[in-house]
């Protein structure tokens, strides 16, 4: 059949068009939930088809490919391909006995994987699939999993003893303790290639929080520079260690609801292993509006993340943390990053709650230094790397070699204050509304706009005090912040 490009755009799908009059297949044969291969005999891809009852669009005697498909394909327009229904994969018997609750072996979720991602099942049997392992995986298949997800992804080596890194399971506003931590280890000599995201649901993400600063968009050669001059990097991972398989597998998760802790920790894992980590170091809130509601939870999880590590070779050391309020002034990346510098440069009013769950880990992390030898030592180490300013000029010399922004992204120039409707003592911070709040006001996608804590939990206020400043970068987001605080603070006052 000849090769034709269609205008149709399937994003990422690939969509294959036969047409109903051809005259080298029965194209009706070739509909329904399975796929086809398409080759030349060197180059191939897998599509689903449809059939188009119109010659106008496609000859008798050709097939044609919407835009994501013939890119895949690489093939000029009128090259000769042949097309076949994709063969019942080897990986087809896994599947069924996954349906069937059966523990599946290394080679099986290997197989299996591979073959979802080349595009050989439909989309109902990865759902049932993903279904059956949100109801169960052993200890064993989420090792084998995280291993098999780890092949789809760009894996970086290393020529170091000891390579660190740190993972938080997120939820809480400010909390940018990474920007701190990465520093401090990078100070004591570590090498500490650092990737994080940018925000999905919150205010900022550490990627975010570290774009007010410098460049975060590193490739995988930028990432080896960075940490050969600096010893430590904070790079966006959507560039570096995005796994193909989160492409397959989110796009039927998401619609679906499916949340698996299981399935979350191979996903975590199998980044740290492409991301040549030997030593991972993991954050665990826990709290009423975080992902893991009790410190029972918070724990059982932290138990699951050092067996699976274990399993796969790494050093993992997971602590589950106070995530009932947020943490640090700042919400959105540009004030996180103001906390941030205030914290490493020693300033007097920096928040004191940032400053020591930074410390914290970066004391564990440093631990695992045969040099240092124990985790009293590591927090001393911490503390004074801090105090010497010695993490300060570590972030420095991390933001010029990742390229400098000039200038650095300074909270919005709109402001709203919001005040207390009544006078009483802080019992508690809606951590959703105030994310919400930040969002309203433009975070994360304008860097510049968040919100500005005055107080904390604890704290006694009186009617009519500030409890936080909107900062928003045009006058359309701050409105709509401020109308939307004007109804829900965030703020619980028992007078």
């Amino acid at each position: 059949m000849k090769l034709r490009a269609l205008p149709i755009d399937s994003w990422r799908d690939h969509m294959a068009y036969l047409p109903a009059a051809s005259t080298e297949v029965a194209a009706a044969d070739f509909l329904g939930p399975g796929r086809i291969e398409i080759s030349d005999g060197t180059r191939s891809i897998r599509a689903s088809v449809h059939v188009i009852d119109d010659g106008r669009l496609l000859d008798a005697g050709e097939i044609g490919l919407s835009r994501s498909a013939f890119d895949a394909l690489g093939l000029p327009e009128g090259a000769q391909v042949h097309i076949e229904r994709t063969p019942s994969p080897q990986s087809a018997e896994a599947l069924r006995a996954k349906l069937r609750g059966d523990e599946l072996s290394d080679g099986q979720i290997a197989t299996l994987i591979r073959d979802m991602v080349a595009g050989r099942y439909p989309d109902r049997e990865m759902a049932a699939f993903l279904v059956a392992a949100t109801r169960g995986l052993t200890d064993r298949e989420v090792v084998a999993l995280a291993r098999a997800r780890a092949e789809f992804t760009d894996r970086l080596t290393w020529d170091e003893p000891m390579v660190v890194d740190k993972h938080s399971m997120g939820g809480i506003p400010g909390s940018r303790i990474t920007m701190i931590v990465v520093p401090l280890v990078a100070a004591h000599g570590l090498a500490i290639p650092k990737t994080s995201s940018r925000a999905i649901t919150s205010a900022a993400g550490t990627a975010d929080a570290m774009e007010t600063l410098a460049r975060v968009d590193l490739t995988s050669a930028d990432v080896r520079r960075v940490v050969a001059e600096a010893r430590g990097c904070v790079a966006w991972n959507g560039r570096l260690n995005h796994s193909a398989v989160d492409d397959v597998m989110n796009a039927i998760t998401r619609p679906l609801g499916l949340d698996s802790t299981r399935w979350s920790v191979a996903s975590i894992l199998s980044k740290k292993l492409a991301a040549g980590s030997t030593h991972v170091i993991i954050d665990l809130p826990y709290g009423p509006q975080t992902k893991l509601k009790t410190q029972g939870e918070a724990a059982e999880l932290a138990a699951l993340f050092e067996r699976i590590g274990q399993g796969l070779g790494l050093v993992v050391e997971a602590h589950a943390t106070d995530g009932s309020r947020p943490i640090g002034r700042g919400v959105g990346p540009a004030l996180e990053a103001r906390d941030i510098l205030a914290v490493l440069d020693g300033e007097p009013d920096a928040p004191a709650d940032l400053r020591e769950k930074a410390l914290f880990f970066a004391g564990r992390i440093l631990a695992w230094d045969p040099k240092i030898g124990s985790q009293e030592v590591g927090q001393e180490r911490a503390r004074d790397l801090l105090a010497s300013g010695a993490g300060s000029e570590a972030l420095e010399r991390i933001v010029d070699a990742q390229g400098r922004r000039q200038p650095p992204v300074l909270p919005g120039p709109y402001i709203h204050m919001v005040n207390a409707d009544r006078s009483g003592t802080i019992a508690g911070i809606d951590g959703w509304t105030v994310a919400g709040l930040a969002r309203l006001a433009g975070a994360p996608s304008n860097l510049s706009s968040g919100l500005d804590l005055m107080h904390d939990v604890g704290d006694s206020v009186r009617a009519g005090e500030p409890l936080y400043v909107i900062h928003a970068g045009t006058e359309s987001d701050l409105a709509t912040a401020a109308n939307a605080a004007a109804a829900a603070h965030g703020f619980l006052i028992n007078g």
